[in-house]
């Protein structure tokens, strides 16, 4: 479905794309959920950001966020707003 454009009532076209963050446990080497979420998260900007898919690894567990995102990307630099 994701490959299917989207089509407006004015006639115009939008494509439509998805990013999904995903960490286990087994990989990241914790069961704490904000540590995986916060992994998952770092692992979901590095596709969205990279164009590339990327699974999160412990190496995703040390990035700082703010806001979701890390920190330095922008709409990192107040907190309560999305890039």
């Amino acid at each position: 479905m994701l490959h299917t454009p989207v089509t407006l009532d004015d006639g115009r076209t939008l494509d439509v794309a998805a990013s999904v963050g995903a960490a286990t446990p087994d990989v990241v080497g914790t069961r704490d959920l904000t540590a995986l979420q916060r992994t998952a998260d770092a692992a979901l900007y590095d596709g969205k950001h990279s164009g590339r898919a990327h699974l999160a690894t412990t190496a995703h567990t040390s990035l700082l966020s703010v806001n979701g995102r890390r920190s330095g990307r922008p709409g990192t630099a107040a907190w309560g707003r999305a890039a």
